[in-house]
């Protein structure tokens, strides 16, 4: 499947002879292709003298190219392009077990089992989203990760705003947002080898083209790059996000996530906004989104006083007055 998606990635029809000539597919394998990368999200079109091609040019992820927009910094990651994997974070999840370095990073141009917070499932057509694994090892155990979803979100909103989107906002505790739509999110899982502290699993997923399909599976309101104004090509994108993401991540192992809680406020889209929250146990709490403490845990001030959620596993929106 991906082989011809990259052959058709220049938005150009090519004829049947012509993918056969080049990959070998015989007019049965093409349709079963077409019909996979169709099922995928992606929008094809299809003529019988012309043959088929993408509705949208695709950009191949190209692990040369985010070397050399990484620069001098290339050396503090180990580039993974992958075709296809179930989840990027699994596979690092399970190569920091056996030990490996941090600075691994894991891209892939399909996820078939993408996952995102509350086991959610994350939708993506090929070329449309960048979804990628960073592995960082840290030397203190799990307590001291506290807050690091939020240090990772003010990272890539600083990034985002860097290449030059503006309006970008975040959600309590991983969500990235643009007018109030969901442009991408963060899921962090961690193990613990027997050589080191803690290491964590950074997944990040954000949308640069969704098309009509991917959006319909989506059971939120969804935002992209290319809706906000912003075309960027996935390779300089994601040289761009690895670089803030190691200096944040580098203050956040010197000083946790004290240093962060400013600056994710200021981004915060529901700062003094009523709010409700769902705990995992049912229980529902409304009241107004004050900011985080020094933990990045919820600040929510109910009728019953101050509440300070710590939990991840719980649901947030703004309360339906807010939205009417």
């Amino acid at each position: 499947m991906v082989p011809l998606l990259r052959f058709l990635a220049d938005g150009q029809f090519h004829s049947s002879t012509e993918i056969k000539e080049n990959l070998g597919l015989s007019p049965h394998e093409l349709s079963e292709a077409v019909d996979r990368l169709t099922m995928s999200g992606l929008e094809i079109a299809s003529d019988r003298q012309a043959g088929c091609r993408l509705i949208t040019p695709f950009s191949a992820l190209n692990a040369a190219q985010i070397e050399r927009c990484l620069g001098s910094r290339a050396a503090a990651f180990t580039l993974e392009v992958v075709d296809q994997t179930g989840s990027t974070n699994e596979d690092l999840l399970q190569r920091a077990r056996q030990g490996a370095p941090h600075g691994l990073v894991r891209v892939a141009e399909i996820q078939t089992a993408g996952r995102g917070r509350r086991q959610r499932k994350w939708f993506s057509a090929p070329g449309g989203t960048l979804t990628f694994s960073l592995l960082w090892n840290f030397a203190n155990g799990a307590d001291a990760l506290s807050g690091l979803p939020l240090a990772v979100g003010v990272s890539l909103a600083r990034s985002l705003e860097a290449v030059g989107l503006q309006g970008v906002a975040l959600k309590w505790p991983n969500d990235i947002l643009w007018r109030q739509r969901k442009l991408g999110g963060i899921l962090i899982e961690t193990t613990a080898p027997a050589s080191i502290g803690v290491s964590a699993v950074i997944g990040i997923g954000l949308n640069l083209q969704l098309t009509a399909a991917v959006v319909e599976r989506i059971d939120q309101p969804a935002a992209d790059l290319e809706s906000a104004g912003l075309r960027i090509g996935r390779n300089e994108l994601l040289a761009c996000l690895l670089s803030d993401l190691s200096d944040v991540i580098g203050e956040f192992s010197r000083g946790g996530f004290a240093g962060f809680r400013a600056p994710w406020q200021r981004l915060h889209a529901y700062q003094d906004k009523m709010v409700t929250v769902e705990m995992s146990n049912g229980e529902q709490l409304t009241g107004k989104a004050t900011g985080v403490d020094k933990h990045g845990a919820l600040r929510v001030m109910s009728a019953g006083g101050e509440r300070v959620i710590h939990s991840g596993e719980v649901s947030l929106r703004l309360a339906e007055k807010m939205k009417q």
